[in-house]
Parts: C-alpha cells; sequence; structure tokens
C-alpha cells in the first residue's frame, strides 16, 4: 500500500485507492454502492457460476473484492469529475465540491 496525497481522474488509479482504502473506514455513500453492487452480483448468473466453482476461500474473497471495486469504480467515475486523495482520506470530486468516500486511521 502507497498512500500519498494526489489528484487523479483515470479509473486505474481509483481502483488502486479502492483496493488501498478498502481496509479503511468507508462512507455512508460507499456503503450503500456497495449494498447494491451486492444485490446485482447475487443476481449475476454467470458471477455466481464462477464464486461456485472456487474452492479455495481466498480466491472467493480475491473474486469478490474485485468485482465489487470493478463496479465501484465504474459508478464513481460516472458520478463524479476527479478524485483526491489528501491526509489519509479519499475523496470524489464533482463540480469543486468534495465527498468523503473512505478514511484511513494510520496510527
Amino acid at each position: 500500500m502507497h498512500v500519498k496525497n494526489q489528484k487523479f481522474k483515470d479509473e486505474e488509479t481509483l481502483l488502486e485507492m479502492l483496493f488501498d482504502f478498502g481496509i479503511g473506514e468507508p462512507s455512508p455513500l460507499i456503503n450503500s454502492m456497495v449494498v447494491e453492487i451486492e444485490k446485482e452480483l447475487e443476481g449475476n448468473a454467470a458471477y455466481k457460476q464462477y464464486y461456485s466453482e472456487l474452492t479455495d476461500a481466498d480466491d472467493r474473497a480475491e473474486l469478490y473484492t474485485e468485482e465489487r471495486d470493478l463496479r465501484l469504480a465504474e459508478q464513481l467515475i460516472e458520478k463524479f469529475d476527479s478524485f483526491e486523495v489528501f491526509a489519509a482520506k479519499l475523496f470524489a470530486i464533482k463540480g469543486g465540491e468534495r465527498t468523503l468516500l473512505y478514511t484511513l486511521n494510520l496510527h
């Protein structure tokens, strides 16, 4: 994990930050988005089939995390203009207004 203060707009960096901040505290916005993504995954036959074929718990956890973060990044990219990491927090920016997405406790 390498969390540094930065601003960015690309999905690749956002995916890296979602992974890094995944150990942090999600905002209510992220929590509600994840609930919707989980519902979507539960109804996705291809995902459920592939998930059921995996026998290793770590592989299942990795698949879930990757799918969740991919879908979360896609939705965030559509909803916001850019993103910023500042003071161990991940923000989304739209029209100059920052929305908190995650907080890391680095103590």
